[in-house]
């Protein structure tokens, strides 16, 4: 291609862009959905945005890979990528206008990240433009193309899946380091207009309830607020507070005190949810059974801020409280030093089962099983609480061992298959109050033993492959028990 063809394909792709920031200064997204063709032709965002994305990564791959001797080849290929990059997300901010300004997008969310894709795509094309002629320039412009995109997919995960979706699971360490606070407990309403402080109930009404904020509100922080909130009102329509929620949106009001049926947003969330009006939209799960008898009974009841006590008991029930399973074990963090000694004195290693310093180490042996016997299991008392699956296949443990074992109060599986246990070194088991899982495959324990033990209390799966029959008595090798307990 020519200089002069480049500069010409240039000058065509800022055009395009600055088209599309007029547009975004003189017809941005109001909230209003439009024609069912540019709503069908913008649904196609979603899968053009990759492209750009993928073609930015793998064009700054190339440019590093030419630093390299032997990949310098491969960076003759890089102008050709990074104009087609240009190309490509210009395609997709067209597309992307389209969706908003047809699908019935508003708010600030909504407008960084169309900024943000014009924003890229007319740095990208200034990337074309400075490759040939000035190299120093053209690496902080492909530099801020990344970090530019990064930024604007960003935004575009936070307009899909909510503000705290990248954040939501972030290990409370990272939080700290990079300053991010933790996210509000779910169904939780963040918004000081919605909370309860923010409902005067007066004298002659203490005896009612602030049924929207306690009730109500958290179901539409929790299902609705994501496409009807500050960041992104779709169709006009926001459901972050009670004066939100009764104002309405683009089509007027969508809650009528006192008639469910006639109300709009009730007939949206009882909707099939392949209907193209059902709500939440976008593919979301729709409400739960006991969530939408809420909102009936909230709007039958009059809409109000406050309903009153007797009447709240005709309410759907709340959910019972999802029950909080107790940590599996101690913080094993302040014994690491120890524990990190007895690995190399005992040739065992204790692995953490997850990323929960509470749930527990699991000892394991299968590098060196037969390093580990009745001794080794001794020198880990100093550790016996945190162990919470020990597999001790094929080690030299025997019936001795068991009854160290008995002394690991957190123990909850336990592998002791191929090892010379006897049915005599079950009963020390008997006092593992947590065992859950136990596996015999291949010991000396007889069918008497494996009956005995499987009527120990709490006790759910054992495992008795190849196990030693008892004089007379049929053979139960080659069977799994599932206990009953």
């Amino acid at each position: 291609m020519t200089p002069r063809s480049r500069l010409m394909l240039c000058g065509l792709g800022f055009l395009v862009a600055t088209v599309f920031a007029i547009l975004l200064l003189e017809a941005p997204p109001d909230g209003v959905e439009r024609g069912e063709l540019g709503q069908f032709i913008g649904r196609f965002h979603p899968l053009a945005v990759h492209l750009p994305v993928t073609l930015v990564l793998l064009a700054a791959l190339l440019e590093c890979a030419g630093f390299i001797k032997s990949g310098r080849p491969w960076r003759s290929f890089a102008g050709l990528v990074l104009a087609l990059a240009a190309a490509s997300a210009l395609f997709a901010v067209s597309l992307g206008w389209l969706l908003a300004r047809n699908g019935g997008y508003e708010g600030q969310l909504v407008a960084r990240h169309m900024w943000g894709g014009v924003s890229l795509a007319a740095v990208l094309v200034l990337c074309c433009l400075l490759r040939e002629w000035n190299a120093q320039f053209y690496g902080i412009a492909l530099l801020a193309a990344v970090c530019l995109m990064v930024w604007t997919a960003d935004q575009g995960g936070k307009l899909t899946h909510g503000a705290n979706f990248l954040t939501e699971h972030m290990p409370a360490n990272l939080r700290s380091l990079f300053g991010v606070s933790a996210p509000p407990p779910k169904g939780a309403v963040t918004n000081p207009a919605s909370t309860s402080a923010a409902v005067a109930i007066p004298e002659n009404q203490k005896s009612s309830v602030a049924f929207f904020t306690s009730r109500v509100a958290p179901i539409f922080q929790d299902r609705c607020v994501t496409c009807h909130g500050p960041e992104k009102k779709k169709g006009k329509l926001r459901l972050d507070s009670f004066d939100y929620v009764m104002r309405g949106g683009k089509d007027g009001v969508v809650v009528k005190p006192g008639d469910p049926k006639g109300s709009e947003i009730f007939r949206r969330i009882t909707l099939p949810r392949d209907h193209k009006d059902a709500m939440p939209a976008e593919g979301k799960p729709g409400l739960t059974t006991t969530q939408i008898k809420v909102i009936e009974f909230w709007i039958a009841s009059g809409a109000t801020q406050i309903v009153a006590a007797g009447e709240v008991r005709k309410a759907p029930p709340l959910p019972p409280p999802k029950p909080v399973a107790p940590p599996a074990a101690a913080d094993y963090r302040p014994r690491m030093e120890k524990i990190q000694t007895l690995q190399t004195e005992l040739g065992v290693q204790l692995v953490p089962r997850s990323q929960d310093p509470r749930d527990g180490l699991i000892l394991r042996t299968v590098s060196a099983p037969e390093r580990c016997n009745d001794s080794v299991l001794a020198a880990l008392k100093p550790v016996a609480d945190l162990i919470v699956d020990a597999e001790l296949a094929r080690t030299r443990v025997t019936d001795a061992g068991t009854k160290i074992l008995s002394e690991f109060p957190n123990l909850r599986t336990l592998d002791l298959s191929h090892t010379a246990i006897t049915s005599r070194g079950l009963a020390p088991l008997q006092n593992l109050k947590k065992l859950e899982s136990l596996n015999l495959t291949a010991t000396n324990v007889d069918d008497q033993g494996i009956q005995r033990i499987s009527r120990k209390p709490g006790l759910r799966h054992l495992y008795f492959f190849e196990a030693q029959p008892s004089t007379g008595a049929s053979h139960a090798g080659g069977a799994r028990l599932t206990s009953p307990n």
